[in-house]
């Protein structure tokens, strides 16, 4: 009996370890069809960029620990991917606008006309 619980923290320490590095079972981030692709097209390749994100993160995720870090390394070669393939990726607003142009000048102003029924002075050095 003692002997059986002598493998008890092993087993934990497997279980714990296998627990904190799962892979995500898919995407958390929103991608639409591409201008011309057919539903068929997005799921094919939506199949294929799931497998290719699921073995990006099996390389490179050894001793992560936290999901949330997983699940974003899931993420960004998963729509890398769909990209790649011509799908749509929505981003973050702020980070596709185009910024305003720049203010445009104050246009020319000539000096303004004499009041009327006034005669102009002659220029300083006039003969």
């Amino acid at each position: 009996m003692g002997r059986k619980w002598r493998r008890l923290p092993l087993l934990l320490l497997v279980v714990g370890v296998a627990g904190c590095a799962t892979i995500p079972s898919g995407p958390s981030v929103l991608v639409l069809p591409g201008p011309g692709k057919t539903l068929d097209q997005f799921k094919a390749d939506d199949i294929f960029c799931r497998q290719w994100a699921a073995q990006e993160v099996a390389r490179t995720a050894a001793g992560e620990i936290s999901g949330a870090v997983m699940q974003w390394r899931y993420d960004m070669p998963y729509q890398q991917c769909m990209f790649a393939k011509g799908h749509r990726v929505p981003v973050a607003p702020a980070l596709n606008a185009i910024p305003p142009p720049p203010p445009q000048p104050p246009p020319a102003t000539a000096p303004a006309p004499p009041p009327a029924g006034t005669v102009p002075a002659p220029p300083p050095n006039a003969p």
